[in-house]
């Protein structure tokens, strides 16, 4: 197997404001898992926001990928519309690690991937190997990642098998992932440098319907949807379902819908969604909607438009939510998700 080798930065993207550096002074301050405070389908700000280290960046081909960790975190896997908590183990040997992929050029990042995979290398036995979920932080959007056991700590070589896309990007990004392989890190992983890693206690804001701000990262795109004024063709209309923000458009021939999270404008890809045209009362056409990505609409969904007439009841139905990992604050929303309806 062909692998570009990278050395880890060494260094720390710590909280907003301040990107790009460790807390000053900061003691080992292992966060406890934040309990949810709301549980009503909506987005809400957790108890605490956490940094995270920088190991390094590496190209490969038409890509970048990015490789950090954190402590490690709770979270939620979703299976159709069930969620699943996964657990905390061994917190005190354990780290977050989370990789995130984007098209170099157009700083698209890529939240879907098939087969992307990590091995992680210890000098006297391979640690694991695994595939990484796709999952949805609010500081940090869409990235790979999973909490990995690290029973010996010091010098590892970790390798991202970047697969293959899970949709054929589009415009400028055709082609993105074509010969590209796996990249590789060395990275000397300490618990005592883990336990420096910022922690920002944010008490007041717990449970509001808010989310904590992104994390700025020089260098580091995050998987942010366009403002409506970026979007090509004309806008029919803006809704909520299950908290999620949905953009409606219409571009010639084209129907593009565009969910995003609310507050933080995250992408909301894995789902999957279907469109109604009503026409007097009466359904003139109907059928589902294709998962696309370009670097102008980022990822989003689209469908034949052909059928549309002004005045038409044009109605969105979300038939499976995103299916993607959740960190705290959004577990509880982007689930029970009703229709959508713009007027043409």
């Amino acid at each position: 197997m062909r692998r570009r080798a990278f050395l880890g930065l060494g260094a720390a993207a710590g909280l907003t404001p301040v990107a790009g550096c460790l807390a000053v002074g900061s003691s080992p301050q292992e966060p406890e898992p934040s309990i949810p405070w709301r549980r009503d389908g909506e987005v809400y700000h957790p108890g605490h926001e956490v940094g995270m280290q920088m190991i390094g960046m590496a190209q490969e081909g038409d890509l970048t990928v990015a490789l950090s960790y954190s402590y490690p975190d709770r979270f939620w896997t979703i299976s159709g519309g069930r969620r699943n908590r996964v657990g905390l183990e061994d917190k005190s040997s354990s780290i977050h690690l989370m990789a995130s992929i984007w098209n170099t050029e157009t700083e698209t990042v890529f939240p879907v991937a098939s087969g992307l995979r990590v091995r992680v290398e210890h000098p006297n036995d391979e640690v694991t190997q695994r595939a990484m979920w796709p999952m949805l932080t609010q500081n940090m959007g869409f990235h790979f990642g999973d909490n990995i056991l690290i029973p010996e700590w010091g010098t590892h070589r970790i390798t991202v098998d970047i697969g293959s896309p899970a949709l054929q990007p589009a415009g400028r990004l055709q082609g993105s992932f074509e010969g590209t392989d796996a990249v590789t890190f060395d990275v000397n992983l300490q618990l005592s440098k883990r336990n420096r890693i910022a922690v920002d206690r944010q008490s007041q804001q717990r449970g509001d319907h808010a989310a904590v701000s992104p994390m700025d990262m020089p260098r580091h795109p995050l998987s942010f949807a366009p403002w409506p004024n970026e979007m090509p063709g004309r806008l029919l209309g803006r809704d909520t379902s299950g908290d999620g923000v949905f953009l409606v458009f219409l571009e010639e021939s084209s129907l593009v819908v565009s969910p995003r999270t609310p507050f933080n404008r995250f992408v909301l890809p894995l789902m999957s969604l279907s469109a109604r045209v009503e026409r007097n009362g009466e359904t003139v056409s109907e059928g589902r909607l294709t998962p696309a990505i370009d670097a102008t609409r980022q990822y989003h969904y689209r469908g034949s438009a052909e059928a549309i007439q002004s005045g038409d009841i044009l109605t969105i139905s979300v038939d499976a939510p995103p299916q993607t990992a959740r960190h705290i604050g959004y577990e509880s929303a982007f689930l029970e998700m009703p229709d959508v309806t713009v007027t043409v």
